[in-house]
């Protein structure tokens, strides 16, 4: 039996995630902080399509939660991860509160990295992909959001040259980056959070994208030979084969 792994799932774009992967066949593994949420997503989503649902209740933020998360799905044949969970921080460098910010790194870097990594080890020679959601922020820097803006620079190179890494040496696995701009979720509330600087009132109503629809775009993503999803300012998807320039350096 075949699943998708999400993380961050329990609410925004996660659980929109959830839904759109449910809605097409796919057995879960749904993990998140907040157990309650999860159980009553799961319960949720049982009942309405003919899927398995796997509650792994994780804070990946946390030192070797990754690592252990992966460890502990080690008979569940995995053939979609993908590494949703992050959060961001509205401060300017002077500003920023360094707790959260160590923590958005752990977070968004290390976690996401370390899962990406024991993935591709065991399955680049098997048919299975790997979506990292990357930002316009990983494309783009902001003032209001340097730190965050850097965590996800990381995630979209890292991805596209795995990406490469992939094709060049003929594996069968797939890595795609997608890179939403602002989406209904709550990720406003979470970067203002100890921040500096208040997101209400930082984007246009008009703006922001459902975590329905983003869901939608990534399900397309998945499908299609590209790499990259970016998230046009019109929010419409636009699908590339790469954005960050590669070297292939002769070994």
């Amino acid at each position: 039996m075949k699943y998708t792994l999400i993380t961050g799932a329990s609410s925004g774009i996660g659980k929109a995630l959830c839904y759109q992967f449910a809605s097409r066949g796919y057995n879960l593994i749904i993990t998140a902080r907040r157990e309650e949420e999860l159980q009553k997503l799961r319960q949720d989503i049982e009942s309405q399509y003919a899927v398995h649902v796997i509650v792994k209740p994780c804070d990946l933020a946390q030192e070797g939660q990754a690592e252990s998360l992966y460890h502990r799905l080690a008979d569940f044949d995995i053939a979609v991860l993908i590494n949703n969970a992050g959060f961001g921080d509205f401060s300017m460098p002077w500003d920023a509160d360094l707790a959260k910010v160590k923590r958005m790194l752990d977070l968004n870097v290390k976690a996401l990295t370390t899962l990406s990594l024991l993935y591709t080890h065991d399955y680049a020679d098997r048919d299975a992909t790997l979506i990292n959601v990357s930002s316009i922020g990983g494309y783009s820097i902001f003032d209001i959001a340097v730190t965050y803006c850097a965590t996800k620079f990381f995630v979209a190179s890292f991805t596209e040259g795995l990406a490469q890494n992939l094709r060049d040496q003929g594996k069968k696995m797939r890595a795609k980056v997608i890179a939403p701009g602002p989406t209904q979720s709550e990720f406003i509330t979470r970067s203002s959070d100890k921040g500096s600087i208040c997101g209400d009132g930082l984007f246009a109503e008009t703006s922001f994208l459902t975590a329905e629809k983003l869901a939608d775009y990534i399900w397309q993503l998945s499908e299609s030979d590209s790499t990259v999803g970016i998230i046009s300012d019109d929010n419409q998807l636009m699908l590339k084969s790469a954005v960050c320039p590669y070297i292939n350096v002769p070994h």
